[in-house]
Parts: structure tokens; sequence; C-alpha cells
């Protein structure tokens, strides 16, 4: 055979093999929009729509990991007839438990240091924006702090009208797919994420609420802290999954 004859059946092989299965995910009470819909082998994924359907390619012996921050994950190895009917998956909610807080840690107000604090916040106030704290130096004002005044009132009004943009998940997975700061190998190895774990991960990541403005290259250090942190707290997360399922 020449080499133009292996690649046709290669492909040919290839599209026989990988398929379409289609599924509907339900919680306890019906059914579940935004689940995770994971092929690890291919690393291909989607997410279930408002009637908790979805539809994902996989091969035989794939493995889909079905996942979402509030229910226990759940996994299915395809096998054969599972492309010739619609999967019905039941996820159930995860009961997450919190530890006890040692109070006797807790650091005691100090008053004294309060008020040290505020009396130098205060300083620093009247230094930068004068104007908010003196009379105008001539009875007609000063046009110039009039014009700052105005300014810093609707900056200050912007912003209150302007809510924050979250991070989603759907950031997480691009920000990780093209960038060469955030990668897979950051997470694997320097914040100890199992691959299997990566896009349950996303969406613990994801109920944070992270502001969209830490996807600002100026802002990745401040961005990666908060993901040292969420992975610290992730994989107690998971302990305690694995532990009540072993439990179950």
């Amino acid at each position: 055979m020449n080499n133009f004859t292996w690649i046709f059946l290669f492909i040919f092989s290839f599209s026989i093999s990988a398929q379409n299965i289609k599924g509907k995910i339900y919680n306890e009470k019906s059914t579940a929009k935004n689940i995770g819909v994971f092929n690890l082998t291919t690393k291909n994924y989607t997410y279930t729509n408002e009637e908790g359907d979805f539809t994902i390619e996989a091969s035989t012996k794939d493995t889909l990991l079905f996942s979402s921050a509030f229910y226990k994950p759940q996994q299915l190895i395809v096998e054969d007839k599972h492309f010739k009917i619609t999967n019905v998956i039941e996820l159930k909610t995860q009961v997450n438990t919190l530890g006890t807080v040692n109070l006797s840690n807790t650091p005691k107000f100090n008053p004294n240091k309060y008020q040290a604090n505020l009396a130098m916040q205060i300083a620093n106030d009247i230094k930068n924006r004068p104007h908010l704290y003196s009379p105008p130096p001539n009875p007609r004002g000063d046009l110039t702090l009039l014009i700052d005044f105005f300014k810093d009132l609707f900056k200050s009004k912007k912003m209150k009208d302007t809510p924050p943009v979250p991070i989603t998940y759907k950031n997480f997975y691009a920000l990780f797919n093209t960038n060469s700061v955030f990668t897979e190998n950051l997470l694997v190895n320097d914040l100890n994420i199992e691959r299997k774990n990566i896009p349950l991960f996303f969406d613990y990541c994801d109920t944070k609420k992270l502001n969209d403005n830490l996807l600002k290259p100026e802002n990745k250090m401040i961005l990666l802290d908060s993901l040292i942190k969420f992975s610290r707290e992730f994989k107690k997360y998971i302990a305690e999954t694995d532990r009540i399922l072993i439990k179950d």
C-alpha cells in the first residue's frame, strides 16, 4: 500500500470509532443545566443546556466525567450500548462540611491600632484630595478644584454603576490553553491538581467570582496567588468528597 492508502484507512477507521454520545442529566428535583461533561481520554468537553441535554464525541473505552462544584462527580466508561440510547445521568448534591473554627487563634481587635490606621488613611486622603476637606481659597471658588470635585464625583458614580464581571470556567479554559504562564504543567506540578480533576477545579474557581480584571497581564501574580489559595481549598474538597464516596 502507498502512503495515501494508509492515511485514508486511518481517517476512515477513526471516523467509525469516534461517535456522538447523547444524554440528559438530572439532579434530585429536575434536569440540571451547565453541568460539565468531559471526555478525559480526548480532552474534549461540553456543558448541558437549559434542559439538561448534552452531546459529546467519544469512542469505546473513553472515560466521561460529569461534574459541577455543587454535585458529586460521576464517571462513565463508554461502551457500544451508550451510542444507541439517550444516556440518563443522575447527580447527587454535594454536601460541603466546614471545619471547626479555632477562635483562640483569631487576632483580637486593637482599638488603638485601628484609630491610628484610620487617622493615617484620613491624613493621606486630605493630602491627595484637599478640596474635599477645605473651603475654596476665595469667595468665588477655585474652578480647578470644582472641576476635580466633579471628576471624582462622576468617576465614583460610574464605578458604582458598573458591576464587576466575574471570571467563568470558560475563561479559565481559554487562559490555560493560550497563556505561556498559566499552563497544564502549572496546574499539575505546582498547584498539585490531578489531570482528571482539572475540569472540576475550573468549576470550583468559577464559584469564587473573581473579577475578570485579574486576567490582564499586569495582574497575573495576583491571579496566581488566588489560584494557589483555591488549589489548597479544592484539594480539601476533593479529599472530603472521596471520603464520603468511600463511606457510601
